[in-house]
Order: structure tokens, then sequence, then C-alpha cells
């Protein structure tokens, strides 16, 4: 009996270590971010540059940001943004320079 009530601790524990929901009170809400060196006007293109899927993504109050929902950490980012200056950029951002922004 002493062993049944010892394995069922175990498992248990092991559940609810491993057990991951975005619901557990508590836990930061996070997106992911990429600065950019001046304000921006408008988002052209934000896709990843592995296969081309496109992100849903805003620019930040300050317009000095990019804000990504649902970016899945560890690729690298394809971005066309026009800036406020009427000038436009094409670059691509590896997951070293997208960092998270607890909301």
């Amino acid at each position: 009996m002493l062993r049944v009530t010892i394995i069922s601790g175990f498992l248990f524990s092991a559940i609810i270590c491993c057990a991951q929901s975005d619901s557990i009170p508590g836990l930061p809400k996070y997106d992911y971010q990429i600065y950019l060196p001046k304000p921006a006007k408008e988002i052209k293109q934000l896709l990843y540059e592995k296969d081309c899927t496109p992100i849903n993504g805003t620019l930040s109050d300050g317009k000095k940001s990019i804000i990504m929902q649902g970016y899945e950490h560890g690729n690298k980012v394809h971005v066309i943004v026009t800036y406020t200056d009427g000038t436009e950029d094409e670059f691509v951002r590896s997951p070293c320079f997208i960092d998270p922004v607890i909301l």
C-alpha cells in the first residue's frame, strides 16, 4: 500500500510539474518585439524568413518597435518597414535581436 501511495505521489507531482497553461494566475503574459532605429509609419511586410509565413504584428505606441503576437521563438524574421521620414528599410532579425515584452 505504501508503494502505491509513493508511486501515485510521484506521478501526481510529475503531472503538475509538466503541465503548462497560459491561464495560471501570477504568470506574466508576453509577446515579442523588434526594436527599430527610428519611428515607423507602417509595417509593409512581417514574415518568418524560413517559410515566408506572415506574423501578426503592430507598431508600439512610440512607433519605435514592432510588437509580434504569436511569434514562435527561435525563428528569424523578415521585415519591410516605412519610417515616418518616408524612407523604407528591408532587413532580417535573428532570434537574439527579438526580445520578449510583458503585456
